[in-house]
């Protein structure tokens, strides 16, 4: 944040009343319980304010691509001037997840998760930003309404999948190949099922191209996916395994869960 912005964010908050602490609310200089009780126009000052203080860090970005290729998805209310990400995740094992990834986004996230208990689904989404434009221009052709549809172009892991992005493109949608606990292999799946034909086959020749995987596509629910085999197994660990977090341990193929 630049100096002239935060003296006039300290200003406007000092407007009124002081900051009050909220439980679980984000950890960053946006304190949501004292906004709402400013009037309209400090509000919308202050939001103004606190956004052009805001920049999407290289790990945010790179764990953003990953997420995008999985369960997370990206909306503009404005017609593509800016964007939103949006992420969920299913209660009980993918909680902590969740929570993981609100922690990782914190500073761009004004409300704390929520629980959906029709859906038993927990999430969470960003402010609108022009930051996240760079990430539109990897995923977005059109929107129809606020949520967009993704997309993938050709090279696009060799040209934007970072280890990291992989990381969480494997917590978000990945798993075991086979989960027959009488049949045990080391095999991966990305479950790329929200993609077209063509674009699964894009990401599984980056995969073999980049990376240097032994993967394949494969029918599943009328979808493709993507499956890489046992043989690449010490591949895809050296990879991911430092960014894969506890929670999601259990996802790792047999051998690699502790």
């Amino acid at each position: 944040m630049t100096k002239q912005v935060e003296r006039n964010v300290q200003r406007l908050e000092s407007e009124d009343c002081q900051p009050i602490p909220s439980p679980r609310a984000p950890s960053n200089s946006f304190n949501i319980i004292t906004f709402m009780k400013k009037p309209l126009s400090t509000q919308r000052q202050l939001l103004k304010l606190y956004k052009q203080s805001l920049v999407l860090s290289q790990t945010q970005y790179e764990i953003a691509v990953g997420c995008l290729l999985g369960d997370a998805s990206i909306q503009s209310q404005d017609g593509g001037k800016t964007y939103r990400l949006k992420f969920q995740q299913a209660d009980k094992l993918h909680r902590e997840y969740l929570f993981h990834l609100y922690d990782v986004f914190n500073e761009w996230v004004l409300s704390p998760p929520h629980f959906d208990s029709k859906r038993n689904m927990w999430s969470f989404q960003t402010i609108s930003h022009t930051e996240f434009k760079k990430l539109a221009q990897l995923f977005v052709l059109n929107c129809s309404g606020i949520k967009c549809k993704k997309h993938v172009k050709p090279l696009f892991i060799e040209n934007h999948l970072t280890p990291l992005g992989l990381a969480y493109w494997f917590m978000d949608d990945g798993g075991k190949s086979n989960y027959n606990k009488d049949f045990v292999r080391k095999g991966f799946a990305f479950n790329t099922h929200g993609f077209e034909k063509s674009e699964v086959e894009i990401l599984c020749q980056g995969f073999k191209t980049k990376f240097d995987f032994d993967c394949w596509v494969k029918l599943n629910k009328n979808k493709h996916i993507i499956v890489i085999s046992a043989k690449s197994y010490e591949k895809v660990i050296a990879l991911i395994d430092e960014f894969v977090v506890p929670s999601m341990r259990h996802k790792l193929p047999y051998g690699k869960e502790s």
